[in-house]
């Protein structure tokens, strides 16, 4: 038998050029889908990032002509960007990549919308630049933000003509996910940018659109016809208390055109001592209420006998505590010489440091770093070092919160242009989680503000509510450990409903734990009016009905939690509540509160499991 073994070799040679050419088609067919808009997509962010500067340039130089040419030119670059990434639509199909383009897609798409609605908002502010105080040469950066009034009030009437533009924007970024992103992609910060990114965009809309009325209102709260004069009042949420936070210290900002300045701050101590002095040469009624003398003695073990504007917050509702606050602050025979209250914790200070970079206060830095001191926040160690200060009544102790405050807003105040919209997400994220809070005297001002949720008032709601109420007596700042995780069984059975609430505390740090202890907490649960207490398990002290407020039912207990502890506490009660084809449930976060697990279930089936970081509706068909 001849074998031709010239025919036996030829066909793989044959076959291996056609697997060759194949795979040379196949990666020139990727380079022109994959490479090529990848590469238009990074020119693109080139092109915004060099055109970015320029603008913060030229606003730093107060040309308005060039502010226009190049946000153009970033809304082209923009355009760029977007239209390089719609050719790569088949990603959308991939399973998990596929929700990462959907982001980039919305962010990108919704920026493009938001960029064409400045483009016509400045072409519109044209011929008023020099009323506007654009004359071609830097302001100090105290001038800015009564500038930037002057526009938004310019602004104001323009905002139907980009309202399409605005609302597009915001439906291209409503599935956006900033929290399946990893903190950190290939050094770039992907969560938060993304996050950041989403919130700005929906935030716009908005305020242009729902929330236009606080818009409105913003210059004359911001002093531009008349100075305004407000009381900062700094809760401690590390020793929670109904409101936020034990209240430490205080400092009063003038607003004037938009310029602020503090002209008096100190620690609540020196008030309340004041308060003390006063009350010794007239009557002042300052009994105190029963939980505060059942749960919070005097340092030497003796009940209470009288009130302190420190422990004034002790209503879960923000308004009903600021006017308990002023109440005793008349006493001082000032009369009230401020026009609202606005009330911060903590975790402002930290997350506006982590904004405007390093602060120095008489020699303290204060910072977002690490600090290995307590393992937190740099900015924390100091400011929870200095309420330990305050709480001793050393006599030249120094009032930092007016200096720490005003260094702050300054810097932002002075911040680069590229970080404007993550100081305003914040500032707005911050007040939406409830760190931020306002009470003002001005009712238009109050309504409008209630009307964003920002003024920390206990709501009606037409359907199920639960409110839970924590107040840290005597406890140390043991706040900076304790966790919890809060599970709601509700039973719907033949028009009645029962629930049972069961909350575990843990403290999970050791004694030695830098400002560590036992964690006293007198806890109060608001619920529907009307709602019968059936029993209750873990308090040390009972779980009691107290009665009817605020338009709720209220429980009450009492419980400490001690380090490397945990406890539970559990209640159950009848609801007046008939839910027809679907059961409505109101949960009201307690401010400055951590973000703790909620769990929800239904006739023994879970229906949600989620972090409580803000006021949550929620609706279940039954």
């Amino acid at each position: 038998m001849i074998i031709n073994l010239n025919r036996k070799y030829s066909r793989p040679k044959r076959n291996g050029r056609k697997i060759l050419v194949r795979l040379l088609v196949f990666l020139i067919f990727l380079g022109l889908v994959l490479g090529v808009p990848i590469n238009m997509a990074y020119s693109g962010v080139k092109e915004a990032q060099l055109h970015g500067k320029a603008l913060a340039s030229a606003y730093q130089n107060q040309n308005f002509g060039q502010i226009q040419v190049e946000t153009s030119s970033i809304k082209n670059a923009a355009l760029k960007i977007d239209s390089s990434i719609n050719f790569l639509f088949w990603l959308r199909f991939i399973p998990i990549i596929g929700g990462y383009y959907s982001d980039v897609k919305g962010i990108t798409s919704g920026g493009l919308e938001e960029l064409k609605a400045v483009e016509v908002i400045l072409a519109d502010l044209k011929p008023k630049e020099e009323k506007l105080g654009f004359l071609g040469k830097p302001i100090p950066s105290q001038d800015r933000v009564s500038q930037l009034i002057n526009v938004l009030d310019q602004t104001i009437p323009l905002l139907d003509k980009v309202e399409d533009n605005l609302k597009k924007a915001k439906e291209d970024v409503k599935d956006v996910n900033g929290e399946k992103w990893p903190e950190n992609l290939l050094g770039f910060p992907a969560r938060s940018t993304i996050s950041v990114l989403r919130n700005f965009i929906t935030g716009v809309y908005l305020a242009a659109t729902d929330n236009i009325d606080v818009l409105a209102l913003a210059p004359s709260t911001l002093g531009q016809a008349q100075p305004k004069t407000y009381l900062l009042l700094f809760q401690n949420d590390k020793e929670i208390r109904p409101t936020g936070g034990f209240i430490t210290a205080y400092a009063f900002l003038k607003v004037d055109k938009g310029q602020i300045t503090t002209t008096v701050s100190d620690d609540i101590y020196r008030l309340d001592e004041r308060l003390l002095g006063t009350c010794e040469s007239k009557i002042c009624p300052l009994k105190p209420p029963s939980p505060i003398v059942r749960y919070l003695p005097e340092v030497s073990g003796q009940p209470r006998q009288a009130w302190s504007m420190r422990d004034s917050n002790l209503s879960p509702d923000l308004p009903s505590s600021a006017k308990e606050f002023e109440r005793m602050y008349e006493y001082l025979g000032q009369g009230l010489p401020f026009d609202g209250i606005i009330y911060i914790d903590s975790q402002v200070v930290e997350e506006l440091i982590d904004v405007t970079g390093e602060i120095d206060v008489f020699g303290t830095p204060y910072s977002s770093k690490v600090d290995h001191r307590c393992n937190c926040p740099n900015v924390i160690y100091e400011l929870e070092n200095y309420a330990e200060i305050a709480a001793k009544g050393t006599q030249d102790r120094k009032a930092i919160l007016g200096v720490l405050m005003s260094q702050i807003l300054a810097k932002l105040v002075g911040t680069e242009t590229e970080k404007i919209p993550q100081a305003i997400e914040t500032i707005v994220r911050l007040a939406n989680h409830k760190h931020i809070m306002f009470y003002m005297h001005d009712q238009k001002t109050q309504s409008a503000l209630a009307k964003l949720n920002w003024i920390g008032e206990i709501q009606d709601f037409d359907g199920d509510f639960l409110h839970i109420n924590d107040s840290n007596f005597a406890g140390g700042k043991s706040n900076l450990y304790v966790e919890q995780t809060v599970t709601q069984e509700i039973k719907f059975d033949k028009g009645k409903v029962t629930k049972k609430i069961n909350i575990e505390y843990k403290n999970p740090q050791g004694f030695g734990v830098w400002l560590n202890g036992i964690n006293r907490d007198y806890v109060r649960f608001y619920v529907p009016i009307g709602s019968k207490l059936i029993s209750g398990r873990g308090s040390e002290d009972g779980v009691r009905q107290i009665g009817d407020e605020l338009g709720k039912s209220v429980f009450e207990a009492f419980i400490t939690v001690r380090p490397q502890n945990s406890r539970k506490l559990e209640i159950e009660y009848e609801i007046l509540y008939s839910p027809k084809d679907e059961y409505k449930l109101k949960i009201q976060k307690q401010p400055g509160a951590k973000d703790f697990q909620y769990k929800v279930k239904l006739n023994g089936s879970q229906r949600k499991d989620f972090k409580l970081d803000r006021d949550r509706e929620f609706k279940f068909d039954i």
